[in-house]
């Protein structure tokens, strides 16, 4: 898992640089095996180890798994980062360098940093790994990784006269601390540069590992936080029905390079369905970043949700699209998003898969079901399409609820007079593909009046947003939330933040007298605060609501002043 994709503008050979692990990561020492191509990519021989530990340095014998590459001034000059055999007590980055991508490399005697000698930058970032070096006009840098596992991940940049340090003090350039919209939690490694900008893409550590984020900075002013962008949210990086990307990606995210004639050529890591890990290339044209039509939604180890920022009444929808496992293409949901808990390995929470009509695909056959309570499932009808993976297919529904599904011009269900809460309510679209499963859609046609639709977020997802330790809170289910759960902080002056997409957002809130004063700030900037103190407890209710925001993502954080902190759900109007 994880890798460098380097291209040798002396002999014009590829080298690719993968991290071998064991599984578990602790149970040998990992290392860096290097394959080289001569014939861009049309056969690959295996070098071997090009980089592993020494009892003699620093690593004791231990971890040197990931590496990055750069060639100037006649040498290689490599990062890599480095642990011993407990990978978690001491390691660190460091650098090394040879004559030929092929090495040997010769490692530096010290390292460039130990992480037990680190001060904790925003009291708690101190493990360094996973680091790219650049090489820029007047001196040199190094993009890395730092983690508050499993809560937190960041991206720090440092800088060099000289490609084997001293390195200045580490810079935070992305994390979830800061006060305004980061999707988390993602994890990046390794960056690359193209036209003067430092490119950084990140993965999310979710059990489902197939959101990414493309971040760039100009390459000169890549030390400071205010200089970075979300170039790309979403939309990078899908599987392919392939055994070789069975698990979607996996290690960090691609590594690559924008060629001279304009293609940006990658290499990623997978996993096949036995779990021993791949290595993978890929390319389009850098100009050309989104196909023209359709799209993919992939579930790996865990479920995959998407659903529309638009919601209709009457409405029909016309489509087209490849299934593997099992999809569902759901209306009138009502369910809340968040995580089900607010660290790595994620997956959606039950309320997430609550409140729901779908109709249900497999290669198998079709169903169409209610979804009501977590877990709680009616099946209204079913029937049978055998080895049949493509569906082309229509879903009417009307806000008196009436609904018919048809298969190829035909009825396949209907039924009138449907219960729903509200008529009138317009009702929110989206799509949901199980574990292992894979929904390839030629189209997705949705025709009727749509208005802003309506979200609402747990708050787990202020937690993840925020990185915060679940220790630090106490999740409570009792009726004064809106959905029956939520937590209050441990301790005075908590934070937590949403990072959503919308217009405008309401906060709800139960009152009591072991709560106090909380401050509301939307992108950074004081939107008001809020007294969630009673006498006696009140049950939740709006308690903020924000001034029309433009369109987009937006970060609302919610911080203590006195008093414990509750967090309920944050509504959003897209």
């Amino acid at each position: 898992m994880n890798g460098f994709f380097f291209a040798d503008p002396v002999s014009r050979n590829w080298y690719v640089y993968v991290g071998d692990y064991c599984r578990g990561y602790g149970a040998c020492a990992s290392r860096c095996l290097l394959y080289r191509s001569t014939d861009r990519g049309q056969s690959w021989q295996n070098l071997g180890p090009v980089l592993r530990g020494d009892a003699k340095l620093f690593d004791k014998n231990g971890h040197t798994p990931d590496v990055s590459v750069v060639f100037a001034e006649g040498r290689y000059h490599m990062i890599y980062d480095w642990g011993e055999l407990d990978f978690n007590r001491e390691g660190g980055l460091a650098y090394a360098w040879a004559g030929k991508p092929e090495g040997p490399f010769h490692r530096a005697p010290q390292p460039i940093t130990r992480n037990t000698t680190l001060t904790p930058l925003l009291g708690k970032y101190q493990r360094t790994y996973a680091a790219t070096l650049v090489r820029r006009k007047s001196d040199w840098l190094i993009a890395g990784m730092m983690d508050s596992a499993p809560n937190s991940w960041a991206l720090f940049t440092m800088t060099s006269p000289k490609p084997d340090g001293p390195y200045s003090e580490r810079q935070l350039v992305r994390h979830v601390e800061r006060n305004d919209y980061h999707p988390p939690l993602m994890e990046f490694f390794p960056a690359f540069t193209h036209d003067g900008y430092l490119y950084a893409p990140a993965t999310s550590v979710a059990l489902n590992r197939n959101f990414n984020v493309l971040f760039r900075a100009p390459l000169e002013r890549a030390m400071e936080p205010g200089a970075w962008e979300i170039f790309r949210h979403g939309s990078v990086w899908h599987a392919e029905d392939v055994e070789n990307e069975f698990f979607g990606i996996w290690g960090q995210t691609f590594s690559g390079w924008v060629d001279a004639g304009g293609t940006f050529r990658v290499m990623f890591n997978s996993r096949a369905a036995k779990g021993f890990g791949t290595v993978n290339l890929a390319q389009r044209p850098w100009k050309q970043p989104l196909r023209k039509r359709g799209f993919v939604l992939t579930g790996h180890e865990g479920p995959s949700f998407t659903c529309l920022r638009r919601a209709f009444g009457d409405f029909k929808l016309e489509a087209a699209m490849q299934v593997r496992g099992v999809a569902r293409i759901f209306w009138d949901y009502r369910g809340v998003l968040g995580p089900n808990v607010p660290q790595s390995d994620a997956t959606l929470h039950p309320l997430m898969r609550s409140h729901f009509r779908a109709v249900e695909l497999t290669p198998e056959g079709w169903r169409v079901v209610v979804v009501g309570e977590p877990g709680k499932e009616e099946i209204l009808a079913s029937g049978r399409a055998p080895h049949s993976s493509l569906w082309n297919f229509t879903l009417e529904h009307r806000a008196n609820g009436t609904a018919r599904f048809l298969g190829n011009g035909r009825v396949l269900w209907e039924e009138k007079g449907l219960a729903v809460d509200d008529e009138t309510k317009p009702v929110v679209l989206g799509i949901m593909v199980e574990p292992h499963s894979r929904l390839s859609v030629e189209k997705f046609h949705v025709s009727g009046q749509a208005t802003p639709a309506s979200l609402t977020y747990l708050y787990t997802e202020a937690l993840l947003g925020a990185g915060e330790n679940p220790a630090h809170w106490q999740e409570r289910r009792e009726p004064a939330f809106r959905h029956e759960i939520g937590v209050v902080s441990r301790r005075e002056h908590a934070r937590v933040k949403w990072n959503v997409a919308g217009r405008r957002m309401a906060l709800w809130s139960p009152r009591g007298p072991e709560f106090g004063r909380a401050e509301v700030l939307v992108d950074g900037q004081p939107a008001g605060e809020i007294d969630l103190y009673a006498e006696h407890p009140a049950t939740s209710q709006r308690v903020w609501a924000s001034a029309t925001l433009r369109d987009g993502f937006h970060a609302v954080v919610l911080r203590g002043e006195t008093g414990f902190l509750p967090v309920d759900c944050l509504e959003v109007e897209n």
